[in-house]
């Protein structure tokens, strides 16, 4: 997770860190935050935020 917050932190639009952070924050029960990340992924790159709601519900 913090390789995915510093990856952010140098380049914010980086989807993949984005999607994998989202991921991570959904996996230990952190939702609110998985569903932001989600929202930014969104503006980012659709199908990839398609692909993490898939895997949130997964």
């Amino acid at each position: 997770m913090e390789a995915c917050k510093q990856a952010i932190r140098i380049k914010p639009n980086l989807a993949e860190a984005r999607f994998n952070l989202g991921l991570a924050y959904w996996r230990v029960g952190d939702k609110v935050s998985a569903l932001e990340e989600y929202k930014i992924l969104r503006d980012l790159d659709k199908d990839m935020a398609n692909q993490l709601i898939k895997q949130f519900y997964k």
